[in-house]
């Protein structure tokens, strides 16, 4: 029990580390900037890398421990064992979930939409709320006259009545009107939607729908819009450390397990070793005894 807690109390600190200090930060200025992007990835591996390693050794030597004290022995006898009970199920099942995750970062919605949300939904929901106009978006856009006119009197699309009706710029405003739609009654839709790959896409798609204060990159805009992508990032990372988490807590009790259930192995110079010390330690306290008993003791007036 010693060492399964100790186990999982250094994974989670191991993962608390890793995401205020191993991790590179992510902004939209990073994201928004191809070549800046490519060195954050590598940074990003880098520190994913480290994590890993870090685990494999700490994970090792607390397995090292337990088998030690469990059995006797020094620890170089319980090297191999506690390697073959670490290094292979952290590698073949945690780095398989690593592996995964880095492949297909959709799987993060597992969890991000879920636990991610709830730690950010209200911060998420005061800004989007801030953020949107405040109209009835799917009668603004239907095809008819009255629709129409209902458009016609957004800042976003009075130019559309002036001239004549822009096709680029009323299919524009109908791609950022049918995301909104999804949104009107839940603001959790388009909140569980954004992830740090396409914040980018989502923030000029939504620009016409905005606002007037926050549109085209305004002191205000820009302000708000750092602020939900930071809230983006919060709530993807959730999702990635969840699954972290939950798979480590189940690797270490699987690791545990094995160690209370194999029995102690030891070879025959071990053995040998360890009677030779036990024969030394046994003699030497008969010795201790004998010295006892052969001390005289003179009485004097």
């Amino acid at each position: 029990m010693v060492g399964m807690f100790l186990n999982i109390v250094t994974f989670l600190l191991t993962t608390y580390f890793y995401y205020n200090s191993m991790r590179p930060s992510l902004t939209y200025d990073t994201v928004s900037n191809p070549a800046k992007y490519e060195i954050y990835m590598k940074n990003y591996y880098i520190g994913l890398a480290g994590y890993f390693f870090v685990i494999l050794i700490v994970q090792f030597l607390i397995n090292t421990y337990a088998i030690t004290s469990n059995c006797g022995g020094v620890l170089t006898e319980n090297i191999t064992a506690a390697g073959l009970l670490t290094f292979f199920p952290w590698a073949l099942i945690f780095g398989a979930v690593v592996l995964v995750l880095t492949i297909f970062p959709g799987f993060k919605g597992a969890f991000s939409d879920v636990v991610g949300y709830f730690y950010v939904s209200n911060d998420a929901n005061r800004i989007i709320t801030d953020l949107l106009l405040n109209q009835k978006v799917e009668k603004a856009i239907g095809g008819n006259s009255d629709n129409t006119t209902a458009l016609q009197q957004t800042p976003a699309t009075a130019s559309l009545s002036q001239t004549g009706g822009n096709k680029s710029e009323r299919e524009r405003l109908e791609d950022a009107a049918d995301a909104i739609i999804k949104i009107c009654g839940n603001t959790s839709v388009l909140i569980n939607q954004l992830v740090p790959s396409n914040f980018v896409k989502y923030w000029q798609t939504l620009n016409p729908l905005m606002k007037p204060k926050y549109r085209d990159n305004s002191p205000e805009g820009l302000g708000i819009r750092d602020e939900l992508f930071k809230i983006t990032v919060t709530r993807d990372n959730f999702g990635e450390a969840m699954w972290f988490v939950y798979t480590g807590i189940l690797i270490a009790s699987i690791t545990q397990m094995k160690i209370a259930n194999r029995g102690c192995q030891s070879n025959v110079q071990a053995m040998e070793d360890n009677y030779q010390k036990y024969k030394q330690q046994e003699q030497a306290e008969i010795d201790a005894k004998s010295k006892i008993k052969e001390t005289d003791y003179t009485i004097t007036n």
